[in-house]
């Protein structure tokens, strides 16, 4: 199972692995309703909406539940429809209504794979938890942080491809995002160390459309303001920076020439190593301090077979993309 977290932080659900959040891929609103379907072989999906007595009036006679609680009381029912088998599950949680539905053809509504389908429903809606306005904080956080992971991980499929082709530019596109996106956790454990905090810096993790960009160069000064790296790394940076602008924007115009662009990718490789390293330094200071994200679990503890594939399953929903599909 893995978290799925409202984007207000009001909700939290474990869903099963081989499902994965549709409202993003197919260009909905990351609104409710949220829906999941199966990576392969869909037969139906699972949408669950949750809406505040603001927005809807709620019905009196559903059981009303507390906040922070899981394994609520569901009232269950069925939409009539003549095209489709509607599956229905209601409650209500201090003043805030859930609704969950699922939805399939009615020629396939006794199959196995929907009542297997309808188990993992019945398991994913017993750990929905409706989070009280003190706790939405960190949850949003611990999303954000495991996404932008997620993300990362999904990078290295791209960045092998590219060395794979030989495909410099893409490979040195890839190591410079990498180098931003280690800096940028770097930065937000840093700041749990210096508060002594479990929360997030969420601008440093993810960019909303309407949000103003943090360009890479302002990583860079805000890592070597906080000592994350030496002045001798914040300058390479900057000398990497400019000659993959180049690269990008200026190939044609320029003489650069093409033998060049494997030593460029060399020279951010170990660049990003290093950082990648630094990173590492950070993770165990937290470890040892017993301060933020890793207060509790060492940062290079082996990984159990679980949480493997809950990242193989992060990193499908990522790239929604056949070539790097992992098996569960």
């Amino acid at each position: 199972m893995k978290f799925f977290t409202h984007p207000k932080g009001i909700f939290e659900i474990e869903i099963p692995l081989e499902w994965y959040y549709k409202n993003e891929v197919v260009g909905y609103k990351n609104e409710p309703p949220f829906s999941f379907e199966l990576y392969e072989n869909n037969c139906g999906c699972f949408q669950l909406s949750v809406y505040h007595s603001s927005e809807k009036e709620i019905n009196s006679h559903l059981p009303k539940q507390n906040f922070n609680t899981s394994n609520l009381k569901f009232i269950e029912s069925e939409f009539p429809d003549n095209d489709f088998k509607i599956f229905l599950w209601a409650t209500v949680v201090e003043d805030y209504f859930f609704m969950a539905k699922y939805i399939c053809e009615q020629k396939d509504s006794n199959k196995k794979q929907i009542k297997e389908e309808l188990k993992k429903v019945t398991k994913s809606l017993s750990t929905l938890r409706c989070l009280s306005e003190d706790r939405r904080k960190l949850a949003i956080g611990f999303d954000r942080f495991d996404k932008f992971n997620s993300a990362l991980v999904a990078s290295f499929d791209l960045k092998n491809q590219a060395l794979k082709s030989k495909c410099f530019v893409q490979f040195i596109i890839i190591t410079a995002n990498q180098i931003d996106a280690y800096l940028r956790i770097c930065i937000v454990l840093h700041y749990q160390l210096q508060e002594r905090t479990c929360e997030f810096k969420i601008e440093y993790l993810f960019q909303d459309e309407n949000d103003k960009p943090m360009m890479e160069k302002k990583i860079y000064d805000i890592s070597r303001e906080r000592n994350i790296i030496n002045d001798e790394q914040h300058e390479r940076l900057y000398n990497l920076y400019n000659l993959r602008n180049k690269v990008v924007h200026r190939y044609i115009i320029t003489d650069i020439k093409t033998f060049e662009l494997s030593e460029i990718c060399l020279d951010y490789e170990k660049l990003c190593e290093e950082i990648r390293l630094v990173l590492s330094k950070i993770e165990l200071e937290q470890f040892n301090k017993k301060i933020g994200y890793y207060s509790i679990n060492h940062p290079h503890r082996k990984i159990s077979e679980n949480l493997i594939n809950e990242l193989k399953s992060y990193t499908n929903e990522k790239h929604i993309y056949s070539e790097y599909f992992r098996e569960l």
